[in-house]
């Protein structure tokens, strides 16, 4: 199953219903691609002094959107529990509740409660071996191959947005003899996060030399 923005916003009015007293605000709602983070709660925020004599300040939240992501495909249960697992996030938020830490006693408590009536929220979901979605089988990954002073060879799978950015700070990097920037469908590289910053996966001079023949040469214009 592939969720659409309607989806989540139909779900979560009901779970806000069922659950939540109807208190949560409608957010903004968004479908993702990530890998690795199935769900996510984002906001803005911005600092407000606590009175006009104040010199003190809090942070006040505010512009929250629920974001799920689309890049496996997994029954309808899956993407229920990761909703209900944004909404506890918003939940917390929306009230101003304390937490011992993102996922703490209060997080885990209302996560129980709901687990409690047959739900099966976690605090990681673990996606190994879970089946991709079609449509991001074979998906073009931007892979940064380099070799270190130390002549350690490292892998990287690297988010588009990020990709000058990451050349830039590598060509700068006194640690780094050499990188290049390849294209690959190359399956190894399915699991690989998308990095934002510099940092690779060491592996054997071996390997790496294999891998780099075998993709595509990308050169930054």
């Amino acid at each position: 199953m592939q969720v659409t923005v309607d989806w989540i916003k139909s779900h979560f009015c009901q779970f806000n219903r069922e659950y939540f007293g109807g208190e949560l605000p409608l957010p903004k709602f968004s479908v993702c691609n990530a890998r690795t983070r199935l769900g996510a709660l984002r906001f803005k925020w911005k600092a407000v002094r606590t009175g006009f004599f104040s010199s003190s300040v809090k942070r006040q939240c505010y512009d929250y959107e629920i974001r799920i992501s689309n890049y496996y495909d997994v029954p309808e249960r899956e993407y229920q529990n990761t909703l209900l697992h944004e909404m506890i996030h918003y939940y917390i938020a929306v009230k101003n509740l304390r937490d011992t830490s993102v996922h703490g006693t209060t997080f885990r408590r209302l996560m129980n409660q709901l687990n409690a009536k047959g739900w099966g929220i976690t605090v990681r979901t673990d996606t190994k071996g879970w089946p991709v979605a079609r449509r991001n089988e074979g998906k073009p990954r931007i892979v940064l191959a380099g070799v270190t002073t130390e002549n350690k060879c490292f892998l990287s799978v690297v988010s588009p947005r990020y990709v000058r950015t990451i050349d830039r700070m590598a060509s700068k990097n006194m640690l780094i003899k050499n990188h290049s920037w390849h294209v690959t469908t190359n399956d190894y590289f399915r699991n690989f996060p998308q990095s934002r910053t510099l940092r690779g996966k060491v592996v054997s001079k071996d390997f790496f030399e294999k891998t780099v023949a075998a993709m595509q040469p990308l050169t930054l214009s």
